[in-house]
């Protein structure tokens, strides 16, 4: 059975898609594991990052995207979608495409907020199996598409939002893992966002759940009733200049410290720092791992801090029950 994984934070611009994108790649090219990544951003930073933009314009206007899941509780007669929204080998066009033949994409469309919308303002039949459906859409799709068989890892890249969209991530996913970027903002926000995962969403999954079963209703064979937070990616932290790459800004220094006080265990090493390397590789489509001769790249160290980082969250995830 694969292993599902949210990469999650109220925050946008922590470097989410960068850490999804990177954890998948690094897993299939360094760990030879079968990987599907689910864009359920309706950013679809992912998508873009993976597919040309010509290519995932196609797939949007064919109806190939997470959106289909979801339009089959908001939309009457539409039916499940099956593999097909699966893009099978997104980077095939890559010159490092041998790299990745194990890596398979389900891209996001823009319309997935007007979705998110629909979700929350539609109810089918019983209120309460309407909020059990609505929030177990992904569940469907991978239990009647046996989805779990074909790969060891499945990551949702989640947008910077806990409402049903990423509900539905969350109840199919054995853990989160969570990029923050050691300031203010982010680290105040950390432990709502850690209780809401488990004491809000999970408590509401749980007495969903529940309720179905004492009515004799079945439960989804990949729902998650607890999903466990993997760890905390410490990312974009900034160094004092050139010269001091063991030091980091007063600010991030500070907030790096209550992190690790609060949740010492949780943090990942090493941590990410700010370049301009990762949004160089990103905005051309490839992980770092394919752009070792640039001097962005190379100067920040950026494909072995990347590598070890993956290599440490695979060693958490294999360990998540």
């Amino acid at each position: 059975m694969a292993k599902r994984i949210s990469i999650i934070n109220f925050k946008g611009g922590v470097g989410k898609t960068a850490l999804a994108l990177h954890l998948a790649t690094g897993l299939v090219r360094y760990h030879d594991k079968r990987v599907l990544l689910i864009d359920v951003d309706h950013q679809s930073s992912l998508s873009l990052v993976c597919l040309p933009g010509k290519e995932w314009q196609k797939l949007v206007d064919e109806g190939k995207t997470i959106d289909a899941i979801f339009e089959h509780f908001t939309k009457s007669n539409v039916p499940l979608p099956n593999k097909d929204i699966i893009r099978k080998n997104p980077y095939d066009k890559n010159p490092y495409q041998n790299s990745y033949e194990r890596l398979d994409l389900v891209p996001a469309t823009l319309k997935l907020d007007e979705t998110e919308i629909e979700l929350s303002s539609t109810t089918v039949g019983d209120s309460v199996q309407s909020e059990w459906n609505k929030r177990t859409l992904l569940c469907r799709w991978l239990d009647e598409n046996m989805i779990d068989r074909d790969y060891d890892y499945i990551i949702f890249d989640c947008p910077p939002a806990t409402k049903l969209v990423t509900q539905n991530a969350i109840a199919a996913s054995h853990g989160y893992i969570l990029p923050v970027i050691p300031d203010a903002v982010s680290t105040r926000g950390i432990p709502h966002l850690i209780s809401r995962v488990f004491s809000k969403i999970d408590g509401e999954f749980s007495g969903l759940s529940q309720f179905l079963k004492s009515k004799g209703k079945p439960i989804f064979k990949s729902y998650v009733p607890s999903t466990k937070l993997i760890g905390i990616v410490i990312s974009k932290i900034k160094h004092k200049g050139l010269a001091s790459r063991s030091r980091y800004t007063t600010d991030h220094t500070t907030h790096l410290e209550t992190l690790k006080k609060l949740y010492g265990k949780e943090i990942v090493e090493p941590y990410i720092h700010e370049g301009v390397g990762v949004p160089e590789c990103l905005a051309a489509g490839y992980p770092v791992y394919d752009y070792s001769e640039s001097q962005n790249v190379r100067s920040g160290n950026f494909i072995k801090h990347f590598k070890l980082v993956v290599e440490n969250l695979m060693n958490r995830i294999d360990n998540c029950n």
